[in-house]
């Protein structure tokens, strides 16, 4: 039996393609802990995984940022970033008080893979994506809003980085 812990981020995307990993993981004898959010507490611990949530340790977004998540690169880093350093220091407790064999994290959920590394735990990135077609692929569509934002916000992300860096997560 190996004990596994498993990081998504607050988006149904990505934490509904891990439940039935989760739910054959635990079929197979094995104990998992899947540190997540309310929202998605109910379907974890069908799976038979234990549901640690972290909606505290959430950034608080403004009204007019939660629309832009997905499409402003900097503000996505902001919180990714943000949760990190807010989980560093209660997840890195409970994760040596647990011992797992390994993290699997959402490509998305950074903190997951800095965590497997600050604490020599082997990593596996869960990668999601979602079928593109003639909808999807307007719903992409970068306009030179977009764009200016983004190389308006390297200077933001390049502070965000170089603070990980300087509290040793990166």
């Amino acid at each position: 039996m190996s004990k596994i812990v498993f990081f998504s981020i607050y988006a149904h995307g990505h934490t509904n393609p891990t439940i039935e990993v989760v739910r054959e993981l635990v079929n197979r004898g094995n104990e998992i802990v899947y540190y997540s959010f309310r929202e998605f507490k109910e379907k974890i611990e069908d799976a038979g995984a234990r549901c640690i949530c972290c909606d505290e340790y959430l950034p608080e977004l403004k009204k007019e940022d939660e629309k832009k998540v997905g499409k402003d690169f900097s503000l996505l880093i902001d919180m990714i970033v943000d949760t990190t350093l807010a989980l560093d220091e209660k997840v890195c407790s409970e994760l040596k008080d647990f011992n797992p064999d390994c993290i699997v994290s959402d490509s998305l959920s950074f903190w997951g893979k800095l965590f497997a590394k600050k604490l020599n735990i082997p990593y596996i990135c869960s990668t999601t994506t979602f079928a593109f077609n003639e909808h999807t692929a307007k719903m992409m569509n970068q306009g030179f809003r977009e764009i200016f934002s983004m190389i308006l916000g390297m200077r933001r992300i390049y502070k965000k980085i170089k603070l990980l860096n300087k509290s040793g997560r990166a």
